[in-house]
């Protein structure tokens, strides 16, 4: 969804660039329907936030669940990917949603999340559980 957004941006361009459309409409009208392009791209993005967010949920609770991150790490996902969610949904429900929350606070707690996760791991690497061991080691005894 977030792709089309781009795509978006692209039509609009084309329309107010290309010669060969500008034939068929009279003067404004074309400049309305690129408009039109771009005010559906928050559409789009909103689509995609909706998805976006329900597999940061996931992803967040199976980092919690597997223990490779810090406890605290993998709560704040899951809580800034709920909140996310929650959000997205009020904005569908309730259209003007954004007047009682900034737009900009929908998502930026996930997208830390994400930056957060994503240094941890670059810094920091996996490092195997001790579930993971104790099975590596059973099965180094039994042949495996």
């Amino acid at each position: 969804m977030w792709l089309a957004v781009v795509l978006r941006f692209f039509d609009a361009l084309r329309l107010l660039s290309s010669t060969d459309v500008r034939h068929g409409f009279q003067s404004g009208q074309l400049e309305g329907l690129a408009w039109l392009n771009l005010e559906t791209r928050v559409d789009y993005y909103y689509v995609g936030l909706l998805f976006g967010s329900l597999a940061s949920a996931l992803c967040g609770y199976l980092w919690l669940k597997s223990r490779y991150v810090p406890r605290s790490l993998a709560v704040f996902g899951v809580a800034s990917s709920g909140w996310c969610l929650a959000c997205t949904l009020a904005y569908y429900v309730f259209p003007h949603f954004d007047n009682l929350v900034n737009l900009w606070a929908f998502d930026t707690p996930m997208g830390l999340f994400d930056i957060g996760l994503n240094l941890w791991l670059v810094s920091k690497g996996l490092s195997p559980s001790e579930r993971a061991v104790k099975q590596a080691g059973a099965n180094i005894v039994a042949g495996n």
